[in-house]
């Protein structure tokens, strides 16, 4: 038997299963509609047919996390102002830097699951400058919007005629993994606030 956390943005819950339990039966065991949203096991999106697979598998013996989450119209956008091009993440800068601290991984983009399990995209909150972003990851610089927003500053080279497509073409692929990443946030950053709330309830002051 194994240790599963089932659930989505808003939920999460502990279920006992049966390690030959496919991932399908075990989301609809838990009520998780997983026809909408990323599905993910470890941290690692779900392919098409790896539903109708067992967590036995996928080489899980003991405990996981298998989560769907939603990622609406809140996602990161790229604001061009000039010859200045400003990627804005739909997260808090001050969120990634306490799951920077607290829960790493959730940054963190796999593919593949067990030995094969590949790191593909990471983001990060840079301890100064204005950030950067490629195809391998993102590093949010120290500013931020009025409402705390993290931001990437990006200059567009002098002489550039349409400023729309080069951002398409030099940071558009990694805005895609950069939304993959930021759609993990919400179940990660409920876990850390439920920790940080029993540690402080379990300190008293004399």
């Amino acid at each position: 038997m194994i240790r599963a956390t089932i659930g989505n943005n808003v939920s999460r819950r502990p279920y006992t299963i049966d390690e030959n339990t496919t991932l399908r039966q075990a989301l609809e065991q838990a009520g998780i509609d997983y026809s909408i949203g990323m599905t993910s096991l470890d941290g690692t999106t779900l392919q098409p047919g790896d539903l109708d697979k067992s967590f036995a598998q996928f080489g899980i013996t003991e405990r996981c996390f298998l989560l769907n989450v939603v990622k609406a119209d809140n996602a990161a956008k790229i604001k061009i102002v000039g010859n200045v091009a400003v990627v804005e993440s739909d997260a808090k800068l001050e969120t990634i830097k306490k799951l920077q601290k607290y829960r790493p991984d959730s940054l963190r983009l796999y593919k593949g699951t067990g030995k094969d399990k590949e790191e593909v995209y990471a983001i990060c909150a840079a301890p100064k400058g204005n950030g950067s972003i490629n195809e391998y990851g993102a590093s949010f610089g120290t500013s931020a919007t009025t409402d705390g927003k993290a931001l990437i500053t990006l200059m567009i080279p002098d002489g550039t005629r349409d400023a729309k497509e080069w951002v398409k073409e030099t940071v558009g692929a990694a805005i895609l993994n950069l939304n993959k990443v930021e759609a993990q946030f919400a179940v990660a950053n409920e876990e850390i606030d439920n920790e940080l709330a029993e540690i402080e309830a379990n300190i008293a002051v004399m």
